[in-house]
């Protein structure tokens, strides 16, 4: 069985055709937890007509987290299934989504063991709000591209990420989208939820990087609708406008949570990080531990640790504003 994670807010205009998107799948071994976060429009009225109708398949509750990422913790809070799908309540699932998901994921457990805690992520297509596209996909910005050089092969398009050669550039640049991912019972079961941090999938990525494997399956299985109540966006931060209109103070606040955020992590698994003798694991304390201890370094010392531990962003300009800027 897998669980759809729906996380859901004012998302009357595109949610049923997400919601028909998941009806329509290859796989049919799913049911739905969403969680409306107190919703001003008709979502939550939909989201309640698709419960008559689906019966078991779905079930609704109701949040008041005021954040993407809070009500996607309150959603893995309450999973209990064999693997976990997250969704987001305005894109378009292609056919075979969850079928290739739930395969890739099943290949990993396979080569790596099932008590493994595994997260599959995917490429997706960046749509307009009709869902138009013109072959960008999600890849062409996030830089996982250099990263699949150094990744383990493990089927025609799926990779196994290498921790020692991608965790500290992810530690600084997260290229796992949420809205693909899917994560086995074992990653589940270790998965604290954090007071701090800066996002549901980056936190769920040091998760898996730390303690499990990270996948990546190279097809676009979703179209990411961009349209103008996009929380975050596909937005590529070398455009000229993005450049031009870059707020240095919001810069900061983002590195300032990205320390926070493993500040957190650290404090969270300081029990499991010590007991084990993984060398994966051990490499990522010792990464952590690194980018943790950059916060209350001038900047000389800071640009040192970026060169020494490789805390590389996806380009060479945005790695020279990042020690510019952490």
């Amino acid at each position: 069985m897998t669980e759809i994670l729906l996380a859901t807010f004012n998302g009357e205009r595109f949610l049923p055709e997400q919601i028909e998107s998941i009806i329509n799948q290859s796989y049919t071994d799913y049911k739905i937890l969403a969680s409306d976060d107190n919703s001003s429009d008709c979502t939550f009225e939909i989201l309640r007509s698709y419960e008559s109708v689906l019966k078991e398949k779905i079930k609704v509750i109701q949040s008041d987290t005021h954040s993407a990422k809070e009500n996607f913790y309150n959603l893995l809070d309450r999973a209990d299934a064999e693997y976990i799908a997250l969704c987001d309540q305005d894109d378009f699932w292609e056919t075979d989504k969850l079928e290739k998901s739930i395969k890739a994921i099943k290949i990993l457990e396979k080569n790596y063991g099932k008590d493994t805690p595994i997260l599959v992520h995917t490429d997706l297509q960046i749509a307009d709000e009709n869902l138009n596209t013109e072959g960008r996909r999600m890849s062409d910005i996030t830089g996982i591209r250099r990263i699949l050089k150094h990744a383990v092969k493990e089927s025609e398009n799926l990779y196994t990420i290498n921790t020692k050669q991608s965790f500290s550039r992810y530690l600084v640049e997260n290229n796992i989208t949420g809205n693909t991912v899917i994560i086995n019972k074992a990653l589940l079961n270790i998965y604290k939820r954090p007071k701090v941090s800066f996002m549901h999938d980056w936190w769920l990525g040091i998760l898996s990087f730390t303690f499990g494997k990270v996948g990546f399956l190279d097809e676009c299985l979703i179209k990411y609708r961009q349209h103008e109540n996009n929380e975050l966006g596909a937005k590529n931060p070398l455009e000229p406008c993005n450049i031009k209109n870059r707020n240095k103070e919001k810069i900061r606040e983002n590195y300032d949570y990205m320390f926070s955020q493993v500040e957190e992590f650290l404090r969270l698994y300081k029990n499991e990080l010590g007991n084990s003798k993984l060398s994966d694991t051990i490499f990522a304390y010792t990464t952590l531990k690194a980018f943790a201890d950059m916060k209350s370094k001038n900047r000389i010392s800071k640009i040192k640790d970026i060169l020494r531990y490789s805390f590389f962003k996806s380009s060479k300009i945005l790695t020279i504003g990042e020690m510019l800027n952490i």
